[in-house]
């Protein structure tokens, strides 16, 4: 079955509102990834992009940060991780509205 563009989004920001094991799993096998090397490689990685994704609320950094860090994966956040104060300029240069306080 061939996704459209709005179901792979759609299906894209399911997993990052609301990431749990099961749904990263089947992101992870459907991106086509291999086997990981570990169990939380592909949560990991759903938690991961949330800290780059500009529709994170500050909840969901929060959260991700929690995950990572309490996973062991202080190492992989050399990223380019949003804070709430980067998240919404970097919004704000794109001309959307701040989510600073808003969940």
């Amino acid at each position: 079955m061939e996704q459209t563009l709005n179901e792979y989004l759609v299906a894209r920001e399911t997993v990052l509102r609301n990431p749990s094991d099961e749904a990263a799993r089947a992101w992870w096998a459907s991106e086509g990834y291999a086997p990981p090397a570990h169990p939380t490689v592909p949560l990991a990685m759903v938690h991961t992009i949330r800290l780059q994704w500009l529709d994170a609320t500050d909840a969901m950094l929060a959260d991700s940060r929690a995950f990572l860090f309490d996973h062991g994966y202080k190492a992989g956040l050399n990223i380019r991780a949003y804070t709430s104060k980067t998240r919404d300029a970097e919004r704000a240069r794109h001309g959307l509205a701040p989510l600073r306080g808003r969940e």
